[in-house]
């Protein structure tokens, strides 16, 4: 998986733009209208922790895992900022949850998280993980690129963002035939007076069908409850929708 390293720097001034109280209300709207044993909470992929602290403050009892540490660190001096100790932001991949069974009554993964898993058998194992620390019943929210975002959307760049600490520039190419997105990053980070360094990172995401996400579901005994163009809670994907968002349930 990729591990966010310079980015990490520019990521909330990059993502400045994302309203992540609405994205909190949503996945909040979602718990509500399918139901859940209770609010222990794990958030996988949680980044620098913002959309993780929108959910606590919420009423969930939060813990937030990812793969990168320096992502993690700007989440843990945010989590202090609002009473929230260190000790819920975890480095852990999360195709190796370090969890006892049934710890978590909820779990989600937000911003396509899951695109970075390179296979579907990597998106099984990562199932078979939340089946293990999921109680009985317990929700899974997901959300993921559709193929038209990936082959078309992500493939209009480059793109520049800029951002108060510097800037962004990402280009992407999608291969068909095995599903992928290559993203490559050049950062440029400014350091102190006029004084900045140039970073390059590379990125790859995986495109996952309905039919293989529902499939892998399915063999790690999840019961699928949704399927919506984000920010729905209803309604079918049409042609170019960009990302959709899953709902499913451990099995008892």
């Amino acid at each position: 998986m990729t591990s966010y390293s310079k980015l990490a720097q520019l990521y909330d001034d990059l993502m400045a733009g994302v309203d992540y109280q609405a994205w909190a209300d949503y996945l909040h709207a979602l718990v509500e209208q399918f139901g859940a044993p209770g609010r222990r909470l794990l958030d996988l992929g949680c980044g620098t922790g913002t959309l993780t602290i929108a959910l606590q403050q919420k009423g969930y009892s939060p813990i937030g895992i990812d793969f990168s540490s320096e992502m993690l660190a700007i989440a843990a001096n945010k989590g202090l900022a609002v009473g929230l100790g260190i000790d819920i932001w975890l480095c852990m991949d999360m195709r190796s949850l370090l969890f006892p069974t049934a710890s978590f009554d909820i779990a989600i993964c937000a911003c396509d998280g899951f695109n970075y898993l390179r296979n579907e058998q990597e998106l099984e194992t990562v199932f078979s993980q939340l089946q293990r620390v999921l109680c009985p019943e317990g929700l899974l929210l997901f959300d993921v690129h559709t193929e038209y975002k990936m082959s078309q959307v992500f493939t209009n760049g480059p793109f520049v963002q800029e951002s108060e600490s510097g800037y962004c520039i990402w280009s992407s190419e999608y291969d068909e035939a095995s599903g992928n997105a290559l993203h490559e990053l050049t950062l440029f980070v400014q350091e102190k007076g006029d004084l900045w360094r140039r970073f390059q990172e590379v990125h790859q995401q995986h495109y996952f069908s309905p039919d293989v996400i529902e499939r892998a579901l399915a063999t790690q005994e999840f019961a699928l409850e949704g399927i919506y163009p984000w920010g729905g809670m209803a309604g079918e994907p049409i042609a170019n929708t960009e990302r959709l968002q899953y709902v499913a349930r451990r099995k008892s």
